[in-house]
């Protein structure tokens, strides 16, 4: 029978691949560029400056009339390097942040059709509640439905795997990095982080480049991290699909 997952992984592994094959491009060449522009006899030099328009103000004959804010931006060989890796740690935070909005699009598309084939699942979901698809939550509300669906075997997977992942912990962390990325310009609240061992052991391996040791952490990345954090997302997924394959006797090998 064909595995109504599938094709909702592999869209989830393309998305994946895709911020993988653009990043290891993207770190190429910005730090060749830095080699390039840093050596003894090179010259560097970039400026931006902010120039709006009043919308509502006073125009010359119908156009607009630009201001400049007082607000610039610039850059010398002597801080090309450390500008570049700051600008590469954002760039792969907003990379690991798009790959997760994908993770929890699968989750719901999984959670979906769990809901619109197990009859026993539907039934056991209150029936208050909006299951339509785009009415589907993501973050803690997801996962308490993905949990729910794999029943036991979610539960022992999570207890037992090869890379010791606990997947609500895994998923915890995840999910409150891309928070900080996406709403708090990378600035996360170590008091969003569970304070026991292990969390914070789980928290710094899977983001190697930062600890939790004050009350906030400026999330870095550099590609090896992105890397790796982008296969840890490709394989959590897959272990969902293998645990709701499995639940409803599908195929689930690669």
């Amino acid at each position: 029978m064909k595995n109504p997952y599938k094709i909702h992984l592999t869209k989830f592994f393309e998305i994946v691949t895709d911020f993988k094959h653009t990043s290891n491009r993207l770190n190429k060449v910005l730090l060749n560029d830095v080699k390039k522009y840093t050596s003894e006899d090179s010259k560097y030099f970039s400026g931006t400056s902010l120039v709006i328009g009043d919308w509502t103000g006073p125009t010359d004959n119908g156009w607009k009339i630009n201001y400049h804010t007082g607000v610039n931006k610039t850059t010398f060989k002597e801080n090309y390097s450390n500008e570049i890796n700051r600008v590469l740690s954002r760039e792969f935070g907003f990379a690991f942040s798009q790959c997760y909005e994908a993770l929890e699009t699968l989750l719901k598309d999984f959670v979906f059709i769990k809901i619109n084939t197990d009859e026993a699942f539907k039934n056991s979901l209150p029936k208050n509640t909006d299951y339509s698809r785009h009415r589907l939550k993501g973050g803690e509300d997801i996962f308490k439905l993905i949990k729910k669906a794999g029943g036991t075997r979610f539960q022992n997977y999570s207890k037992k795997n090869n890379t010791n992942f606990k997947f609500k912990e895994t998923f915890r962390i995840f999910s409150e990095v891309r928070h900080a990325i996406t709403h708090s310009q990378g600035v996360l609240k170590t008091s969003k982080i569970p304070n026991n061992d292990y969390y914070k052991r789980l928290f710094e391996h899977l983001l190697p480049l930062n600890e939790l040791n004050e009350e906030t952490v400026h999330l870095k990345f550099n590609h090896k991290t992105l890397n790796q954090l982008l296969v840890y997302l490709a394989e959590f997924g897959y272990q969902i699909f293998k645990i709701f394959s499995e639940e409803d006797r599908y195929d689930w090998k690669m």
